[in-house]
């Protein structure tokens, strides 16, 4: 009796067969190929890497890509943003609304005189009050104070010392690249680990909490009187748009995210009554 020769799995793959492509009505052979077991399993790889490739290119380089989750347009962005100065200017408007009815409701009463109600002092009232809707801290009212004895539409007469002192700093690393208006370099870059923890400088509201295409995860957080600042190239964020943060708690994670970097470090920019002002100003890195 002849034993069968065992074959190895190795060979089996490499076992040659014919494949032939016949007519269904004249059964004529109209081709033959030959292939093993593993050239038709690399060949099947390959088809679906080259499909996989495509299709993945075609939703990076095209609009499609803003119909999936964790991307956002542009025209979006700049919404939000404007969205955020918009609220700001409403939330002030209240006040002094509120405060003209409430004066004119006590010069009805009796309780003060026509003399006493001007626009000067509605407005002067106007900005030691606020909104119960925000909640402040100890920290928030001495930002609050400075500004007010500063020109308040002027960022460049806010005292550098004073805020050094009431502003976080958001990350601890070394400065790679400085603010630059002629440049169009609206923030400071701050080289770091992947993954280090990014803070929040100041008490805020968290106004935008997204993926964006050129600038990875962005977390923007809007502060009293006209304070706002931008996290971007974030691997991650801990926070979401409408939450409320503290001074120095952790609002993500830093990383290398979005087309516009070259590395691990955190893009941040401060923005006082809608326009950038350098953060070197006023944190001590």
């Amino acid at each position: 009796m002849v034993k069968k020769k065992k074959t190895s799995r190795i060979e089996k793959l490499l076992e040659q067969f014919h494949i032939v492509l016949v007519n269904k009505k004249t059964l004529e052979r109209r081709q033959i190929f030959t292939a093993s077991r593993l050239q038709i399993i690399l060949t099947s790889f390959l088809g679906f890497m080259t499909i996989l490739s495509l299709v993945f290119l075609i939703i990076y380089f095209t609009p499609l890509k803003e119909y999936f989750r964790g991307y956002t347009s542009t025209e979006l962005r700049e919404s939000s943003f404007d969205n955020a100065i918009k609220l700001d200017s409403l939330e002030k408007l209240y006040l002094m609304q509120n405060n003209y009815i409430s004066s004119v409701k006590d010069l009805l009463a009796g309780k003060i005189e026509f003399i006493d109600l001007s626009n000067d002092s509605i407005v002067e009232t106007n900005l030691n009050q606020e909104l119960d809707l925000v909640k402040t801290n100890t920290e928030d009212s001495i930002l609050r104070a400075i500004v007010q004895e500063e020109d308040k539409y002027n960022p460049t007469n806010i005292n550098a010392d004073k805020l050094s002192t009431v502003l976080f700093s958001p990350a601890k690393g070394g400065i790679s690249s400085e603010f630059s208006l002629q440049e169009k370099h609206y923030g400071i870059d701050i080289t770091l680990p992947e993954n280090s923890p990014i803070y929040s400088v100041s008490a805020g509201r968290v106004i935008f909490s997204e993926w964006t295409t050129e600038t990875g995860y962005v977390i923007i957080i809007e502060h009293l009187n006209g304070l706002i600042s931008s996290y971007k190239h974030n691997s991650s964020l801990s926070k979401s748009q409408g939450e409320y943060v503290s001074r120095g708690e952790v609002i993500g994670f830093s990383g290398n995210t979005g087309s516009l970097t070259s590395g691990p470090h955190l893009h941040f920019e401060l923005w006082f009554e809608g326009e950038p002002v350098d953060p070197l100003s006023f944190i001590e890195f």
